[in-house]
């Protein structure tokens, strides 16, 4: 008698479903690329990322994804662990993100307190949100760390910290049904939409820059959208919402006009003007936008798309891996690059041109090192250990925002 040996059948799924999806990492390192060039105020750089082209701009991206990443880590943990292990994790998970907020405010606050006493120019510390910080400590240094006081820059990170509590709720709903999800957080948008809420900073009268009680509903989306995925749902598709999409992205790059921006003066009759909408409350034209553009990539470029595995993009998809230390390092350096402008009262296109690529070559080198470090590969020790290093554990997981 013989005896045969089986042998596996070749995989029905095609490897490019198998690996990590090359879309998500290349899309968040352009959004994080772009959110450090915008972030440098007068900075002739912002002018080729894409919030001149439309009514949405990285913030939305950045949030979409967020949602969608976190929906792809942890499908399924709550069925495997419990819905205690999920609610631990994702705590763990907001608190990483609480701390990374702290740290990045007080730092750019020290910097903005060292800048204004250098140059004596107020204009950084007003653009910083520092004010209160260095106005009135005593009440203020309480209020940043009870998300009562947001300065610039790290407030969306705030915003972020309640929503990943939330999602140890919203994956269990989503799991048995996206409407139950997606239902009451579009109504609560809805309300924003009409009401104008907000929640209130709590200091000075403020409120938050990305309003959660909107902002929430895009990540929702996200999550829903990364749901949808794990149980095999297929994307629509349907020529109606494909010309949809294409014209209301087409009139997103009308309504900004662009060409103002470039030295073309040439405004657009009263009758072809559209609101760009509010990005406090995340108005419906950016939600409609954002929407439309992530209709478009799904639809006309698949994950198996050999573009998105091209060398030349590596850069970008290595940027994607490490979200959250290249935003708070791309913080950082967008307030280095604004106090170089204000130095160089009339900087020439050599020195811009240093302002930017020095940051983004400092964000790669970041963003190389902590894939270096999280694949194991010899390397030196890290000298920042311990429960208040932002970046300490978990580099490379796909639910940092």
């Amino acid at each position: 008698m013989t005896r045969t040996v089986s042998r596996p059948a070749p995989a029905s799924t095609p490897p490019s479903c198998l690996a990590r999806d090359a879309r998500i990492d290349l899309f968040r390192g352009a959004a994080l690329l772009a959110i450090f060039v915008n972030h440098i105020p007068g900075n002739p750089a912002r002018f080729l990322t894409w919030n001149w082209l439309g009514f949405s701009d990285a913030a939305e991206l950045f949030m979409l994804l967020a949602g969608l990443s976190l929906a792809l880590a942890y499908w399924g943990f709550h069925a495997r662990h419990g819905w205690l292990r999920l609610a631990l994790r994702l705590g763990s998970r907001s608190f990483r993100l609480y701390r990374t907020y702290l740290l990045l405010a007080l730092a750019l606050a020290a910097g903005g307190a060292a800048a204004f006493a250098a140059t004596g120019d107020r204009a950084i510390v007003w653009h910083l949100g520092i004010e209160p910080l260095l106005d009135d400590t005593v009440a203020a240094l309480p209020a940043l760390f009870a998300l009562q006081y947001l300065p610039g820059y790290a407030d969306i990170l705030a915003t972020y910290v309640p929503l990943m509590l939330a999602s140890a709720f919203l994956l269990p709903l989503a799991a048995r049904g996206t409407w139950l999800v997606l239902l009451p957080s579009g109504l609560l948008w809805a309300y924003v939409q009409v009401t104008g809420a907000n929640l209130s900073a709590g200091f000075q009268g403020e409120r938050w820059m990305f309003n959660p009680l909107a902002w929430q509903f895009l990540f929702c989306i996200g999550l829903c959208i990364g749901v949808g995925a794990k149980r095999g749902l297929s994307w629509p598709r349907h020529r109606l919402l494909d010309m949809a999409s294409i014209a209301w992205v087409l009139a997103g790059m009308v309504a900004v006009e662009p060409w103002r921006h470039l030295g073309f003066d040439h405004p657009l009759p009263a009758f072809l003007t559209l609101p760009l909408g509010p990005k406090e409350g995340l108005g419906w034209p950016r939600l409609l936008h954002i929407l439309a553009l992530t209709h478009l990539v799904v639809r006309f470029l698949p994950a198996g798309a050999d573009v998105l595995r091209a060398a030349w993009l590596a850069p970008l998809r290595l940027l994607g891996r490490q979200p959250l230390p290249v935003f708070a390092l791309g913080a950082v350096l967008s307030f280095a690059g604004h106090y170089a402008l204000i130095a160089w009262p009339d900087p020439g296109w050599a020195r811009i041109l240093f302002i930017n690529a020095g940051g983004a070559t400092a964000l790669l080198l970041l963003a190389a090192l902590l894939e270096w470090q999280a694949a194991g590969m010899p390397r030196p020790d890290m000298p920042l250990r311990g429960p208040w290093h932002p970046f300490h554990s978990a580099l490379t997981r796909a639910t940092d925002p």
